[in-house]
C-alpha cells in the first residue's frame, strides 16, 4: 500500500514539474508587464516595446552624436500638489509624452516644485543622481552631496518634479555615460523660457512654436483682402489676432476675429483661421470650420 500511494505522489510530482507550474519554496515569481517605481508603486509596462526601445537607442544615438553625456526635456509645469496618477496622465497628454511615448513608463521622483523634466542617459551603462539643494543667504548654493536623493541604475530613465521658484534650483544632479561625468541644475532660461544652455547636456524638449509677427501680418492681409472681411469691417469692425493656433484640417492655422470694440472690451464674432492661403471660416452653430467660400 505504501509502495502504491509512493508512486501515485511520485507521478503527481512529475507531471506538475513537466508542465512548468512548480514554483520554488522562497523564490518570488514577478508579475509580468510591471515594474516598479522610485516610490514603490507599479505601473504597466508598454505593449509595443520593441518600437518603445528603438525610440529610445534613437534618442540615445542622438545625446551622444551631440557630444553630451545627458539628455534633458523639460516636460511643463505642474500643481506642486500634483498627486502621482495626475501627473502621469499629464506625462501622457503632454507633447514630450506624445514625441516619446516611453517616458510614460520610466522612473518618478518628486521633490517640491512645479517644473517637470526627464532625464536620460547617453548610454546604458550612464548613471544619475540626485542631491538636495538649497540658496544661502549670500544667493550662494549650498548642496548635500553626502545625501543623495536617489542613486540611479545604470542607464535608468528618470522623470523628476523640482523647483519652486524660477530664480534657483532646489536639486543638484550628477550624469555620467562611463566615462565623462557633468554636474548641473535643471532650470529654464529667464530670457526665452527654455532650458539653460549646460556644456554635456543634450536638450530634447519639445517646444511649441509660436509665429512670428511677419507671419501674422502676411495672414492678417490675406484676410482683409477677402470680401466677407472688408464687408465687416465697413461696418466698423475690428480684425485682430487672437493670440492662438488651430489645427484645422491637419493644417496649424492662427486664429483671427471680427468684431466689435468698445471702451470697455473687444467682443468677437466672427472666427477665421489662417493657414499660407487657405482661410477657414467658424460655424458656431455646428461647431466645425470650414473653408471660405465653400457651400
Amino acid at each position: 500500500m505504501k509502495r502504491i500511494l509512493f508512486l501515485f505522489c511520485t507521478a503527481i510530482l512529475v507531471i506538475f514539474l513537466l508542465s512548468g507550474c512548480v514554483v520554488l519554496p522562497g523564490i518570488n515569481m514577478p508579475d509580468s508587464g510591471e515594474k516598479e517605481t522610485i516610490d514603490g508603486n507599479s505601473v504597466t509596462e508598454p505593449e509595443n516595446t520593441e518600437t518603445e526601445n528603438d525610440d529610445l537607442k534613437s534618442l540615445q544615438e542622438e545625446i551622444r552624436q551631440r557630444g553630451c553625456t545627458v539628455g534633458v526635456a523639460f516636460i511643463g509645469y505642474v500643481d506642486s500638489e500634483i498627486n502621482e496618477a495626475d501627473l502621469s496622465a499629464y506625462i501622457e497628454l503632454s507633447e514630450a509624452g506624445q514625441t516619446y511615448p516611453f517616458l510614460l513608463y520610466e522612473s518618478l521622483f518628486m521633490t517640491e516644485g512645479q517644473e517637470l523634466y526627464a532625464i536620460i542617459p547617453a548610454n546604458e551603462k550612464g548613471r544619475i543622481t540626485l542631491y538636495p539643494s538649497a540658496m544661502t543667504e549670500y544667493g550662494e548654493y549650498a548642496d548635500d552631496k553626502s545625501n543623495p536623493l536617489y542613486e540611479g541604475k545604470p542607464g535608468e530613465i528618470i522623470l523628476l518634479r523640482c523647483n519652486l521658484s524660477e530664480i534657483y534650483s532646489n536639486v543638484l544632479i550628477t550624469a555620467d555615460d562611463g566615462v565623462n561625468s557633468v554636474e548641473f541644475r535643471p532650470e529654464l532660461s529667464m530670457e526665452n523660457g527654455r532650458l539653460a544652455k549646460i556644456s554635456g547636456v543634450y536638450d530634447f524638449s519639445v517646444y511649441e512654436e509660436f509665429p512670428d509677427d511677419n507671419s501674422i501680418h502676411a495672414a492678417m492681409e490675406i484676410l482683409m483682402e477677402t470680401d466677407e472681411v472688408k464687408s465687416y469691417m465697413e461696418q466698423g469692425m475690428y480684425l485682430m489676432y487672437t493670440g492662438d493656433m488651430q489645427v484645422i484640417n491637419d493644417r496649424a492655422c492662427l486664429l483671427f476675429t471680427l468684431g466689435t470694440d468698445n471702451e470697455e472690451q473687444f467682443v468677437g464674432e466672427h472666427y477665421y483661421g489662417v493657414c499660407d492661403n487657405f482661410i477657414y471660416v467658424y460655424d458656431e452653430m455646428d461647431g466645425t470650420w470650414t473653408t471660405m467660400g465653400a457651400g
